[in-house]
């Protein structure tokens, strides 16, 4: 249950939940010919949608989440036996593709592997499984594998981890395989945004592990245009993947896993 919910109700309050139930009062306040007020609430609808659809606001809120871990260049990652890398970068095989695609977390896969290719580590833990909707058979975890196996890397030096479906869960039974591996540290590997409540799970359960974050959506702009503050789809997402993650941390905080 908690899994469908924690998936549901931050429609609620994201962006476009946001600007759903204006709307819907609006057209509530309309059919009662409250015409002034009906204005005020679709006013509000645009602004919140205007706002959210800003590159200027996605990429300083996401950016504020992603300053905390930034980005190391790979020559200053040290060496350690194990990567533990999170999954979440696989869409499903739903008609008409013919398998599984994959999203722009995928730099989670390719930073892995480019790892591992420079011996910063020997083992790489993969660790996600499937949401129980899920109409993939196969978990995440084996079609990351199949992955970084065709990025070269040796199948036997991956080592997965199949039945998580959160951070939390990622965290709980990554340990059980690092304690096997006998890895004392870990580099750990997601998405820069990700990274801080990633971090502060692993930690929490008494696990040592280096950041080493990939994915890094937020740029530094050298200069705002006038583009910069007009609508756009792309911003429109970056804007509700932040909050999603903000809304993340705090549950975590509330529930005491970082």
């Amino acid at each position: 249950m908690y899994l469908y919910l924690s998936k549901i109700l931050p429609l609620l309050v994201l962006p476009i939940g946001i600007v759903i139930e204006l709307s819907l009062v609006a057209l509530l306040l309309l059919v009662k010919d409250r015409r002034k007020t009906a204005a005020v609430f679709l006013g509000c609808a645009v602004l919140v949608l205007w706002i959210s659809s800003m590159p200027v606001v996605a990429n300083a809120l996401m950016g504020r989440l992603e300053r905390d871990f930034p980005a190391v260049a790979l020559r200053d990652v040290p060496t350690n036996k194990c990567i533990v890398l999170l999954g979440g970068v696989i869409q499903p095989a739903w008609a008409p593709r013919t398998e599984v695609e994959i999203n722009e977390a995928v730099e989670r896969v390719r930073t892995a592997a480019r790892l591992f290719h420079a011996r910063k580590g020997e083992v790489i833990v993969v660790t996600g499984g499937n949401l129980p909707w899920s109409p993939i058979a196969v978990s995440e975890a084996q079609l990351i594998k199949t992955l970084l196996v065709e990025w070269g890397v040796p199948a036997a030096s991956v080592v997965l981890e199949e039945a998580s479906r959160n951070t939390r869960e990622n965290g709980l039974n990554a340990r059980v395989l690092m304690d096997a591996l006998a890895c004392d540290t870990s580099l750990l590997v997601t998405s820069a945004a990700h990274m801080k409540r990633a971090v502060a799970v692993f930690e929490k359960l008494g696990m040592a592990v280096f950041p080493v974050s990939a994915d890094v959506r937020a740029v530094a702009d050298p200069a705002l245009t006038v583009l910069d503050f007009l609508p756009a789809a792309e911003a429109l997402k970056m804007t509700t993947d932040a909050l999603r993650e903000w809304m993340g941390q705090g549950v975590y905080w509330v529930r005491g896993w970082n």
